[in-house]
């Protein structure tokens, strides 16, 4: 069970042709005056069309600026990723995750539901769909009707579907 709370999450998903980029922020919180180390896994939706990616690269970032502060070593075991972060007391970290997945079917799936094993809805999800490379979005399982356009915004959110996707290359 986690000692870190995970509160808050934004998501940018970039589709174009073959693949799709991710990159996410995530916060985490450290309810306890002490500091505390939590180790994390990274899933992935893995199929045929869907393969591992390649690399995933994982940093801690300046809340403020969003600048990388460091790196984080990652270490592969099966398919996916782990790595740990050190929160201090009454604290939080902000941590950046890149990765770019193939798609052979011009869809994709970003999960959502691994919130749950945190047994806390999070403050605030924030998730954004990007069209590039002359792709044009044809569906959401979550409407995008946030503030950004191709975006979704949820608060007090404890997802019960994952995010699926699909879009055309015009």
């Amino acid at each position: 069970m986690p000692v870190v709370r995970f509160t808050r999450e934004r998501i940018e998903v970039a589709v174009r042709p073959g693949a799709i980029d991710v990159d996410g922020l995530y916060v985490y919180e450290n309810p306890w005056p002490v500091p505390v180390v939590q180790g994390l896994k990274y899933p992935f939706p893995i199929d045929e069309a869907h393969p591992i990616p390649s690399s995933i690269e994982v940093s801690e970032v300046d809340p403020l600026s969003g600048q990388a502060l460091r790196s984080i070593p990652v270490v592969w075991l099966g398919a996916a990723p782990r790595y740990s972060i050190r929160v201090p007391g009454r604290g939080s970290r902000h941590i950046r995750v890149r990765y770019t997945q193939s798609s052979g079917g011009r869809s994709g799936t970003y999960l959502l539901t691994t919130t749950r094993p945190w047994r806390q809805p999070l403050v605030r999800g924030e998730y954004v769909l990007l069209p590039k490379g002359g792709a044009r979005i044809l569906s959401s399982s979550y409407p995008l009707d946030g503030p950004e356009p191709g975006s979704f915004t949820k608060e007090g959110f404890m997802p019960d579907k994952e995010w699926e996707f699909t879009w055309a290359e015009d």
